[in-house]
């Protein structure tokens, strides 16, 4: 089973890193050709867009993968009702994407909502895709996902080029017009979704028929237990996001805006990372549905203490790993500005409070997804409530003092509470154990480690980008023949 849960994984983690070089060949691709305006129109409505489609998920891609992990003899009505009600979300969403847009500057013109109308096309694909995914990891053939997704982005590229290069070349757009090609790339955006979702349905139909259905009731029953732990992810965005705001309205602007520079840098690494526990999670679904159905107390409380474990080896690794190397990245991925700086702290600062941010998060995702799969979506709420007020009070009161670091201590101390809270009401629901000799065993042996390699990288440096892959590769390996000695001491007892 963990075999299996391990490959769901690292084929979503390989997707993921094989379509982020993709994307820079893209972002290249677009930066050349696009004039500066042109390039920021694409990138604000390809945001804008986005923003629609996660108001419009309801968590439904978990909440799908439980109903049909629970009764998979039911899955196709399920997976139908799911795609009728997305179907009606994303008809709302045509409708007020367009008409806010109106009343946005820099989004009323001809050509922005031209691109948002043809775009939320984009909308509808990616939740059916959605649905399909969820259908998949539910039956642990989530594998596929990762192949469909990179054929359609290798597939934007080659288009976006072909218009770049061949239908619509730079050189002959007179008085920089880009109407028609900027039509042309949004649409090939939404040819891309459209490969990756066909490809996904055609390989879904292998394990059920995949078509529409309105069962009202059942669809209200979806709506209902979606609803509270949508609000919940939309609150974790807010006391998450928030900081950067309070920092651009509490600080003057020229040191607000340094300040927001310095601060963003860790916090977009810390995005990208964030959904790897994410997708470990995600494949383990199935396996802690089969756990409450059967109310089979040993084989849940054995999947969170093997889920604790890994997600506390793995996130303690990213800790050192990027903490040690962390003025190495930001040179390597920015420049030494970031370093430095006439502002009070930097970004090297920051990452080490940023990285403890990783580590109880990744830890707090064991406890989500049991309270999800145990139907506590109201204490969810009610948590995330409580963390988001905290964490608005305590940076109003104290960025004007301490700038962007205190937003990062209090985001550090909203997780720890988060953790905390889920810890509490999670061992209401199982009679899980605190692995307090695993995590201090761990905590020794990852300090020998950073102070053995901090004192190589002060004594041994060889080149900035030779040091961070050489020695990150050796850590990675120290770790993975570290924690395979672990498991296979888990698995004797």
């Amino acid at each position: 089973m963990f075999k299996k849960i391990a490959s769901n994984t690292f084929s979503q983690i390989l997707s993921k890193a094989v379509t982020a070089i993709i994307a820079i060949f893209l972002i290249s691709i677009l930066t050349n050709y696009l004039s500066v305006e042109m390039y920021w129109l694409y990138s604000k409505i390809y945001n804008y867009i986005w923003i629609f489609v996660f108001l419009a998920d309801l968590w439904l891609y978990a909440i799908s993968i439980r109903e049909i992990s629970n009764d998979k003899e039911n899955s196709s009505k399920i997976v139908w009702n799911v795609m009728t009600l997305r179907l009606i979300l994303w008809i709302l969403i045509l409708f007020f994407s367009t008409w806010i847009a109106f009343f946005l500057p820099g989004y009323n013109s001809d050509l922005a909502i031209i691109s948002i109308i043809i775009a939320s096309i984009f909308t509808i694909l990616q939740l059916l895709n959605s649905s399909i995914l969820a259908l998949m990891q539910a039956n642990m053939k989530i594998e596929f996902s990762a192949f469909s997704l990179i054929v359609s982005k290798i597939v934007n590229v080659i288009l976006i080029a072909f218009i770049a290069f061949v239908l619509y070349p730079k050189e002959f757009i007179a008085d920089s017009n880009y109407f028609t090609p900027f039509i042309y790339i949004i649409s090939a955006w939404v040819i891309s979704v459209f490969i990756n979702t066909i490809l996904n349905f055609l390989y879904a139909k292998k394990i059920t028929k995949i078509w529409f259905e309105f069962d009202y009731k059942y669809i209200k029953h979806l709506f209902k237990i979606s609803l509270p732990y949508w609000i919940a992810l939309f609150l974790s965005v807010v006391y998450f996001k928030i900081d950067v705001i309070l920092l651009s309205l509490l600080e003057w602007p020229e040191k607000g805006d340094l300040s927001i520079a310095l601060y963003s840098l860790p916090m977009k690494i810390v995005e990208v990372l964030m959904v790897i526990g994410g997708y470990y999670m995600t494949s383990l679904l199935p396996s802690l549905s089969s756990g409450f159905k059967n109310n089979d107390e040993k084989w849940l409380l054995k999947l969170t203490d093997i889920s604790f474990k890994i997600l506390f080896s793995f996130s303690s690794l990213l800790f050192v790993l990027w903490v040690l190397f962390r003025d190495y990245i930001i040179r390597i991925i920015a420049n030494e500005n970031y370093i430095v700086t006439t502002h009070m702290y930097n970004s090297s600062d920051a990452f080490v409070v940023v990285f403890f941010v990783i580590l109880f998060y990744f830890l707090s995702l064991v406890f989500i997804y049991v309270l999800i799969w145990a139907e506590k979506q109201w204490k969810l709420l009610k948590i995330n409530i409580f963390i988001t007020i905290f964490n608005i009070v305590w940076n109003i009161i104290l960025i004007p003092k301490y700038s962007f670091m205190w937003a990062w201590v209090t985001t550090l101390v909203s997780q720890i509470l988060l953790f905390s809270f889920w810890y509490y009401y999670t061992k209401k629901i199982l009679d899980f154990k605190f692995p307090f000799l695993f995590v201090i065993r761990w905590v020794i042996v990852w300090i020998i480690i950073y102070l053995f390699w901090f004192f190589l990288l002060n004594n041994f440096s060889i080149w900035l980008y030779s040091d961070f892959i050489l020695y990150s590769i050796i850590l990675f390996l120290i770790y993975s023949i570290y924690f395979y000695a672990e498991y296979k001491n888990y698995e004797k007892k």
